[in-house]
């Protein structure tokens, strides 16, 4: 097991995309139909009062949750969502709506091609296809809601949950026929062509969910695909992946759960962690934070941005730690009145 085998796989898997996109698109009714009776019934399922318990571990072990997509958030957000405070409102203009209504979408395109190319590949290339979703016990390919879990840890003393909905665990199938289950995670690109060319290693935050669903399914290798939305010339013939391979080892994991073990225990504790100013433009608890902060809280804030403003790092960043200081200042300033 190695990091060589996991970009392998990776290129394997674009090889296999594009060649199955040499052809026509197939028109599938059957795999359709059942698809979606599938997924209707997992649905109606999992809609169930207490199908799934989201307040403590099987032992009564009261325990906070974390999603792979909240993996690169700071510290101090992750425990003011597990403390349940109230989350920021936001309302995204048009354009932002957009973008992320389409990137749901393009994991359901991704998804539905392979089915696809499992059904058909073979027929139109004459090679057996070296990839296909993985099935549950019912028959059901291994992704979304199929494979909602609420996955237990138990870390450095601490009890927590992970929860989400993988992309796809695929079935890869070596050279030497070889069945390698590889963990599918699938990102829109939504800038121009020109960037998208330039793209050459995956976001730090996508590499931190696969470790996050690499513990929840028992998965050592990851596929971060990333697919170009935005439109280029029709008579152009390039490739709208870009596919990059990830070995995850225990270290990896562990480097993350002691996050997520710290952030358990300022929840169990009431210890609030420390606020991280290069975090705060994406922070969804701003006003709670704000409302939350401690005189001594404040001081320490104040000192820190001082220090920061005076510092030689670019101005961006400075931009972003003044932002969050006059944010808390008003805030605290409108509780005094």
């Amino acid at each position: 097991m190695s990091q060589q085998l996991a970009e392998q796989i990776a290129q394997e898997f674009i090889d296999f995309m594009d060649e199955f996109h040499q052809h026509e698109q197939p028109y599938d009714d059957k795999m359709d139909e059942e698809f979606y009776r599938q997924y209707a019934n997992i649905l109606k399922e999992q809609s169930k009062w207490g199908y799934f318990n989201w307040k403590t571990a099987p032992d009564g072990t009261p325990r906070p949750l974390f999603s792979p997509s909240s993996a690169g958030k700071s510290e101090r957000e992750l425990y003011e969502k597990a403390i349940r405070s109230k989350k920021d409102q936001r309302n995204p203009n048009r354009n932002q709506r957009d973008w992320t209504g389409l990137g749901s979408q393009v994991g359901g395109y991704i998804q539905r091609e392979v089915m696809l190319a499992e059904r058909h590949f073979e027929k139109l290339t004459g090679k057996k296809p070296r990839f296909k979703f993985e099935r549950t016990d019912r028959n059901e390919p291994a992704f979304e809601h199929f494979k909602k879990v609420i996955h237990e840890v138990e870390h450095n003393g601490e009890k927590f949950g992970l929860n989400g909905l993988p992309d796809g665990i695929l079935e890869y199938i070596s050279d030497d026929g070889e069945i390698i289950r590889v963990g599918l995670e699938v990102k829109s690109f939504q800038k121009g062509y020109t960037d998208f060319k330039k793209h050459e290693k995956p976001k730090i935050d996508h590499e931190l969910q696969t470790i996050v669903y690499s513990e929840m399914y028992n998965l050592d290798y990851y596929i971060i695909l990333y697919h170009l939305t935005y439109g280029a010339d029709w008579k152009r013939d390039f490739s709208r992946n870009k596919a990059y391979g990830k070995y995850i080892t225990q270290d990896d994991r562990n480097e993350l759960f002691d996050k997520f073990a710290r952030v358990t225990k300022a929840k169990r504790t009431g210890m609030a962690p420390s606020l991280d100013l290069g975090s705060w433009n994406f922070n969804d608890y701003k006003t709670a934070i704000a409302e939350g902060f401690t005189d001594e809280e404040y001081a320490e804030l104040k000192v820190q941005v001082k220090r920061i403003m005076k510092s030689n790092i670019p101005d961006w960043k400075k931009r972003q730690a003044l932002d969050a200081w006059e944010f808390i200042a008003d805030i605290r300033k409108g509780e005094s009145a």
